[in-house]
Parts: structure tokens; sequence; C-alpha cells
């Protein structure tokens, strides 16, 4: 094996008999190279190799050549390592040719048709795309303006590729287009803008460390039964989930492209950011493909309703600062109830929080107490007997946790008419003279006498109830009385001057 250094001697080396004296331009076709071929050092403006084959790799060293094309070349691997290439283009090479680009620098790398193709330490300022895979693709510490992965030639279960980014630094856009994969792993990404499209996945998806400037796109992926994630992420921009699908609700027999015919129910599609950070999220779905966006420990700052049978879970301490509440109101537990079936997946604390806090910041006032009154009768819903009794009944039904006036209000009300009917039955607000339980005077009369006592007016007492007993009933009514008038009114006041 002979290290090659100059034009004129891999013109030889492919054919004993080419002339010398070349300048920078070289293009090899159709030849057989008995041994393998070493770059070292070289300088050109343009190489091509078409249709070459070598007994070997291919390699170069500390090379600097401004187009470098390698064409239906037969070799054990293409090696490139420590080079500045202007353009690198590498074509239909076979399923078995390992592609191997290291610590270069190029303008703009275009692979495809290939098989393994490993790129790590590589700096492009223009763009990379790699289409048509026929291999795993490994991209590890690789900064470009632009990636796109899209298509691939390998079929068959055993044969479609495994796609790992890691420590990449991309300034605008990665796109992965038209996939069928056995795995996708995101590890330390940085990109302006991730889009997914049309990538079909046979086990779950992962990120870690994903850091998206201007925006996720995720528009038609499949995805397995266990539930894809990224973890420890950040997107700045807008998240938009759309037609995610379980793989079971795809039929079988299908390119991973457009379905030809509807694919049949399925279970839940599921995607989980877990200790991430999200600007917006917005999520949408087909009829017959629900879709589950999960955020565990997560936090996100707008939250869109999600389209079609799309939900959002909670778990954690995920938190939500604005929830888009569309043309929803909320003056009743059916309208809540209804609101946050449509959004999420069940009826959580943290679902209601996220509401009840947007409803504050646009002013909604009085449907953000009935958020809260909501939230606290579910609370004490799941205390023990006791505790549930004293949080529903009497701080709720009776007092409505200090948000809702007719509450206490109907409850005083309630009260003295109650009173006033035990004291008309009773005589002791009747005169003996009177014409009985049937008389409406002296039923009158007990109601003021029972309004008095409720709302401590002092209007007295008929002599003969001047005892102790009577000054206890007194006492206890005005009590009472204060409690529910001063709860009331505050309540009232508080609505006015917000």
């Amino acid at each position: 094996m002979a290290t090659i250094s100059t034009l004129d001697a891999l013109a030889r080396a492919a054919d004993p008999d080419a002339s010398t004296g070349r300048e920078r331009d070289l293009t090899i076709r159709q030849k057989d190279i008995d041994d393998p071929l070493v770059l070292d050092s070289l300088t050109a403006g343009r190489l091509a190799l078409h249709r070459v084959n070598v007994a070997g790799a291919i390699t170069l060293r500390s090379c600097v050549i401004e187009e470098l094309v390698v064409d239906h070349c037969t070799a054990d691997a293409l090696l490139v390592s420590n080079s500045r290439i202007g353009r690198l283009v590498v074509r239909n090479t076979p399923r078995n040719t390992e592609v191997d680009v290291s610590e270069t620098a190029l303008e703009a790398l275009d692979v495809h048709s290939c098989g393994p193709t490993r790129f790590e330490g590589v700096r492009v300022s223009d763009s990379v795309q790699i289409s048509a895979m026929r291999g795993p693709v490994q991209l590890k510490r690789l900064r470009a303006a632009t990636l796109a992965l899209r298509s691939q030639a390998a079929v068959g279960r055993q044969r479609r590729p495994q796609v790992s980014l890691e420590n990449l630094h991309v300034t605008e856009t990665i796109t992965l287009d038209d996939l069928w994969l056995a795995s996708l792993t995101l590890d330390e990404v940085d990109v302006a803008a991730l889009l997914l499209r049309r990538v079909r996945v046979d086990t779950p998806f992962r990120g870690t460390g994903v850091r998206c400037r201007d925006g996720l796109r995720i528009n038609g992926m499949v995805v397995p039964g266990e539930a894809s994630a990224l973890l420890d992420s950040e997107v700045r921009g807008p998240v938009v989930v759309r037609g995610l699908r379980h793989a079971e609700a795809v039929p079988a027999q299908r390119r991973h492209t457009a379905p030809d015919t509807a694919p049949a129910p399925g279970a839940a599609a599921e995607l989980v950011f877990r200790s991430s950070i999200i600007s917006s999220l917005a999520a949408s779905a087909d009829e017959v493909a629900p879709v589950v966006v999960e955020l565990a420990d997560s936090s996100v700052r707008a939250l869109a309703v999600p389209v079609g049978p799309a939900r959002y879970r909670l778990a954690g301490t995920s938190s939500v600062q604005e929830v888009d509440l569309g043309d929803a109101v909320f003056r009743n537990d059916e309208h809540v109830t209804g609101f946050l079936d449509r959004v999420f997946t069940r009826v959580s604390p943290g679902a209601l929080e996220a509401v009840r806090s947007t409803l504050t910041g646009r002013r909604r006032m009085s449907e953000g107490d009935q958020l809260y009154y909501f939230t606290r009768q579910r609370e004490a819903a799941e205390r023990p007997l006791l505790r549930r009794l004293a949080g529903r009944a009497l701080l709720g039904g009776v007092l409505g946790w200090g948000v809702r006036a007719r509450n206490p209000a109907r409850t005083l009300g309630a009260a003295m008419l109650s009173t006033a009917v035990a004291l008309h039955l009773s005589g002791a607000a009747r005169d003996p003279h009177d014409g009985g339980v049937l008389d409406l005077v002296a039923a009158g009369r007990a109601l003021v006498l029972a309004c008095a006592l409720w709302l401590n007016v002092g209007v007295g007492a008929p002599s003969e109830l001047k005892t102790h007993a009577w000054t206890a009933l007194a006492v206890g009514c005005t009590g009472g009385g204060l409690l529910f008038t001063t709860l009331t009114v505050g309540i009232v006041i508080r609505k006015l001057v917000r």
C-alpha cells in the first residue's frame, strides 16, 4: 500500500499509462485498483471517482480539496480525516462500505444511498444532506448550518437504520423526513428548529438535552407502545405535535409514508416531556388516532386547546402559566369539568390551577372563584370521612370557601326561615288570643322576630320568653348571624373592589 500525495501519482495508480502534468482537477472512471488507496496531504481542485473498485479502503488524510465526488465506488470503507474539503459528495456505495468522516472542515456534505455513515468532529459551513440511507447513521460533534435526513433505501425489519445525533450544533434546522428507523436518539442537540415529519420508529424515540431556539414540530410520527420522551430539554419556540400515531393503529402491510387505507383505531400514542421547559405547546390528532402529550416535572408558558382526541397529562411538579381558553366559560361545575375533560386526561390539581391562574391573569375573577371553589371541593372529597364532611359540607356548602357569597347567604336565609317556623309552631311568638297556627299575622311576627335574632337588630322579645333559655337562643342566633352576614358582605365587597 503506497501513500499518494499528488494527482499525477493518483492517476498513475489508477492507470499506469496515464499522462502526467495534471493541473488541479482529476476524474477517474471505471478503474480497478488492486491496493488500498491512501491519499495523504493531497491538494486538488476537483477530484471525482466514478465506478472505481478499490481492494481495501479509500483513505484521505490531511488533504485540501475544493470538491470531492465518490460515485458508485466499491471499497471496504471511505475514511476522511483532518482534511479541508469544499464540497463532499458520496453516492451509491455498497451496503457494507462505511463512510467515516472525522475532524474535517467542509462547505457542504451530500451523502446518498450509502451504508453505515459516521461523522465525528465535522464542521460544515453550509448544509448536510443524507438521503436514501442503507445503514446506521451516527453524527457526533457536528457543526453545520442545516442538517437533513430523508428517506431510506433499506427495507425490512433487520435493515431499518439506527440514527444517533450527539453533541450537534446546527444554526438553522434539522429535518428528519420520510423515515422508518429502528431507533432514533438525540443527545445534547442545539438547533434553531427541529422538524420530524413522517418518521416511524420501532423503539421509543429518546431525546436528552435538546435545545430548540425557534421551535419543534412533530408531524405524522409513528411510535411504539412505550412512550417516547424528551428529557432535560428546552424549546423556546412553539412545540407542535400533529398526527402522532401508535404503531398498532397503522396497517402493518403498508409503506411508512401516507397510508393507503384508513387506520384502525388503536391505543393512544404517547409523547413525554420530562424536566423540560417549553414556550408553547399545541397538539392535534385524527379522530381514529388518540394522542397523549405528558408533561412530567416540566414548565409550559402557554398551552393550546388540543384538536381532536388529543389530550395533555400533567404529572409531578409540572406547571402551566397560561391555557388557551377559547370561548369557554366557567359559571358552574359542569362548565369546569367539560373544559378540563376536553384538554386534559384527568381533572388534576395542576390542571385546575393552570386554568384558574389563566382566568386570574385575564381578570375573569368570578370564573376564577368558581375554579377555586371547585378545586377545594375536589380536594376535600379525597380526605377521610370526618374531614370530608367538615370540608365539603361546612367550609364548602355553608361558608362557600370564602369565595361564593350565595352559600353563606343561602345558609343565613334558611336559618331565619327555620327559626321562624319553630317559633310559630311552638307558640313562643304567638298571642294566646290569636287564631292559632294558621294565623298569618302571628306567622309574620315569628318571621320578623327570627330575622331580628339572626341579624342582631335588637327589636326585643315577648315578655314571656325573657328567660335564660331565650337568652341562650338569642346569643346563638346572633353569633351565627354575625358570621354569615360578615362573610357574605365581605365576599361581595371583595368582588366589587376587584
